[in-house]
């Protein structure tokens, strides 16, 4: 087979994988056969100590453009009004998460550049925005309460459209949270047969729609599976961390509800590593 043909043919299963329209497995797979020292491209690390040694002009650009943002915003943070502070907010996030975007799939820090960046991008909106809270002397209850509903939108969002499963996985957390205080607010003394009421129906809602998730949008089927493993265990978590006011023996419940959870993986192995799996 001609060099161009092998080149073109690896490229199109190179942006298969991308897409997520192979599994990882079977990209591995046809890469193999058309495996070729010389057809093979080759990633090359942009972000990395030879780069900045042979003066890569995008990096040492990208890099000054990233501290000044940073510097000026921190700066002038404090003195500006708190439409122009969430607008600052919201540059610095969009450009965290752009970047992020730019760099999936390619070789910065290891192929971990843009989860790295999705991270950073979120724990500023959640720094700065409790930032922003304090200087203006808001109600710190209720403020904060938007901030994580704001962040749990922001979160869903861009998780969904970039697809990334750390944000996704994060703006479910945030919600979660809500549901949490919401109802810790409305009955702060439930018992933990209540807390089961409470938290187990969402649970079993959520692994149903890993399993939907799997025939209809398989991308979003891990991330469904890992919200609904959590919600099994956020009882314990919502009496113990949340409410404090765990009841006698509750490390015995939590290895119960641990020890449940190993036999339904074990017996329904077949069908929820399926799901996950892609």
């Amino acid at each position: 087979m001609e060099r161009e043909k092998k080149r073109v043919i690896i490229m199109e299963i190179e942006n298969w994988r991308k897409g997520k329209l192979l599994p990882e497995h079977y990209c591995d797979f046809l890469l193999n056969l058309y495996d070729d020292e010389q057809t093979q491209p080759k990633k090359k690390s942009t972000l990395s100590v030879s780069s900045l040694q042979q003066g890569n002009f995008k990096l040492w650009a990208l890099s000054f453009v990233s501290v000044a943002l940073i510097f000026l915003i921190g700066f002038y943070f404090q003195i500006l009004d708190w439409p122009f502070q969430a607008a600052a907010i919201a540059a610095l996030v969009s450009f965290c998460y752009g970047l992020g975007t730019y760099a999936r799939g390619r070789a910065w820090m290891g192929g971990m550049g843009g989860q790295m960046l999705y991270a950073i991008g979120s724990l500023v909106l959640l720094a700065l925005g409790a930032w922003m809270i304090r200087l203006n002397g808001w109600p710190i209850e209720m403020s904060m309460l938007g901030l994580i509903a704001a962040c749990a939108v922001v979160w869903l969002a861009v998780g969904m459209i970039v697809p990334s499963g750390l944000l996704h996985y994060s703006g479910w957390g945030a919600l979660i949270l809500l549901y949490a205080k919401f109802f810790g607010q409305m009955n702060p003394g439930a018992s933990w047969p209540m807390l089961q009421l409470l938290w187990l129906p969402l649970s079993a809602l959520l692994l149903w729609l890993s399993w939907l998730a799997h025939h209809k949008a398989k991308r979003f089927a891990s991330i469904y599976f890992a919200v609904g493993v959590t919600l099994w265990f956020m009882p314990e978590l919502d009496s113990l961390l949340l409410r404090q006011n765990a009841p006698d023996g509750i490390i015995l419940y939590i290895l119960g509800k641990l020890a449940l959870a190993f036999i339904f993986l074990f017996i329904w192995r077949k069908k929820w590593i399926a799901w996950v799996s892609v």
